[in-house]
């Protein structure tokens, strides 16, 4: 019986892979490049979307409301009035892409397994007997699980017990440290590097092309919230290279009809002169919660480690010069951490900094004790006009003589691992999208005791704050409580906001569900792709 089992499962596959194969894939390209495709690991955007493509967690974000709904759980829900106690129920009829059926220890194993590996890279951290290049560098998404003290299974539940109350715990859930992998293939201490998936999102990862493109097929056994996908998508990524940027590739690209769809940032001067009416060409602009923003290294004895020294800078940066001038009008400037269009966006960065005098800025540095000019250097990666932001904000900040700029930029494979996680920098340029679509991914993760930009910053009031919004239910009555946190994050300035992304999608006019791929959910919906 178990050998028919197993020749009438491979039977279907091959039945449904011979269907696929007359379909065309659906060629997606992007600037967006993931690092790689363990949830564990990987807290960069990029992976992110792809990996929403290719996981399931207990809960997804229904697409329009934005708001968490059940996916690989049947049903989910705080059982006391503290909201520190979360309960889901596991469907019964859900497998990994290599079979097996997954359980609910499954479930547990993945987010213990977050929590184990931050744990393991803070004590390797500490610990001078291991060597610095070969301690364990991590970057994943542990400081959204920074309320999480224990997963226990009851069943087919799981049950997340919290710190404290949490009314944004739903949103992580839903987010990418719930996605569950298999536990007989990933393991506890260790990140998956071999870009293979088992997962039991609406795609499977058929290939994976090193510097080129991700294939993805449907998922035949996919069980969950999302409708399944009809196309294979093939995901082509742009990295740029000594000739041209990631941004020139995409739009060449674009231009010589290698895509369907065009999902990139394409250079300022090419995005600003799209013909937003050709209907052959549909443009689909989305209000996107990505922001662009400036992290400082607060630790003691670093240059920025002086609040007055971050406080110049925000009071110096040009927003409006670098929305116009450098990005063309393809961005908005940004006075908040919390962008437009979420509960708590307000203009602090504005309202505190209106004094830009140099004079007035040069005596507060001295009185500080600070010299001038301040030496510093700011890293940077990837980006539409990256190179002609850095060098503008360096043109900025050095005008007038209060600070000495040397930027540096690395490859995105080199700045996560050698500048992010190792926190070697004194500043770094990055784009910052939201993990879920609530204001607190803004606020929890990266002024929070998370600390998710390694910025070494704390504050016991803002700390304070952040709680006193957690236990909020009905988010919109926390609106308040944001706008104080964000009034004190732009008092110490550990992160300063340049701007707010616009999203802009370009593709083929027999190309549909288009207006669904993106969201503030950072969920990326290749399945809502169809070709006609």
């Amino acid at each position: 019986m178990a050998l028919a089992l197993v020749a009438a499962a491979i039977g279907g596959w091959a039945l449904f892979r011979s269907t696929e194969e007359a379909e065309e894939p659906i060629v997606v390209g992007t600037t967006s490049t993931p690092t790689m495709v363990d949830p564990a690991g990987a807290y960069d955007a990029s992976a992110m979307a792809l990996m929403s493509n290719l996981y399931q967690s207990l809960l997804t974000f229904e697409h329009g409301r934005e708001q968490p709904v059940p996916d690989a759980a049947e049903s989910c829900g705080f059982t006391d009035n503290e909201l520190t106690v979360y309960r889901c129920t596991l469907r019964d009829d859900l497998t990994f892409s290599n079979g097996r059926a997954i359980t609910p220890e499954d479930v547990k194993f993945s987010y213990e397994r977050i929590q184990a590996m931050a744990e393991r890279a803070e004590q390797e951290a500490a610990d001078d007997s291991i060597p610095e290049d070969e301690k364990f560098s991590y970057a994943g998404p542990s400081a959204l699980l920074a309320n999480l003290v224990a997963v226990r299974v009851d069943g087919r539940d799981i049950i997340f017990e919290l710190e404290h109350s949490d009314a944004t715990f739903p949103f992580v859930v839903a987010a990418s440290p719930g996605a569950i992998v298999d536990r007989e293939n990933y393991e506890m201490l260790e990140l998956r590097d071999d870009w293979q998936v088992d997962g039991s999102g609406p795609f499977l990862l058929e290939a994976w092309n090193e510097g080129e493109s991700a294939e993805l097929v449907p998922n035949p056994n996919y069980r969950g919230a999302n409708e399944p996908p009809e196309f294979p998508v093939t995901v082509r990524y742009f990295y740029g290279d000594e000739e041209q940027s990631a941004e020139e590739q995409l739009a060449a690209a674009w231009e010589n009809g290698e895509l369907d769809v065009n999902d990139g940032k394409m250079p300022p001067q090419v995005m600003s002169a799209v013909n937003r009416s050709d209907p052959q060409r549909p443009v689909t602009e989305n209000t996107a919660g990505s922001i662009r923003v400036m992290a400082f290294n607060t630790d003691e004895g670093m240059p920025m480690a002086s609040q007055v020294a971050r406080q110049t800078v925000a009071a110096l940066l040009d927003r409006d010069s670098i929305a116009s001038q450098v990005q063309q009008g393809t961005v908005e400037p940004l006075y908040s951490l919390i962008p437009v269009g979420y509960t708590g966006h307000g203009t602090p960065f504005f309202d505190q900094y209106r004094e830009r005098d140099p004079e007035v800025l040069r005596q507060r540095m001295v009185n500080a004790g600070l010299p001038v000019p301040l030496p510093f250097g700011i890293a940077y990666s990837r980006g539409a006009a990256n190179h002609e932001e850095a060098a503008e904000i360096e043109r900025q900040l050095e005008e007038d003589g209060l600070f000495e700029v040397e930027v540096a930029h690395y490859e995105w494979d080199e700045f996560i691992p050698g500048v992010y996680s190792a926190r070697d920098y004194d500043a770094y340029l990055i784009g910052w999208r939201p993990d879920f679509p609530d204001p607190a991914t803004f606020t929890d993760g990266i002024l929070g005791p998370g600390d998710g930009m390694g910025t070494g910053f704390s504050d016991e009031r803002i700390d304070q704050l952040i709680a006193e919004a957690q236990a909020v239910s009905n988010r919109a009555l926390a609106a308040d409580t944001f706008l104080a946190i964000h009034e004190l994050a732009a008092e110490d300035a550990p992160i300063i906001p340049i701007w707010q992304e616009k999203r802009f999608t370009i593709s083929r006019d027999e190309i549909t569900g288009v207006q669904h791929l993106v969201s503030g959910s950072g969920v990326w919906r290749l399945w809502e792709l169809r070709r006609i």
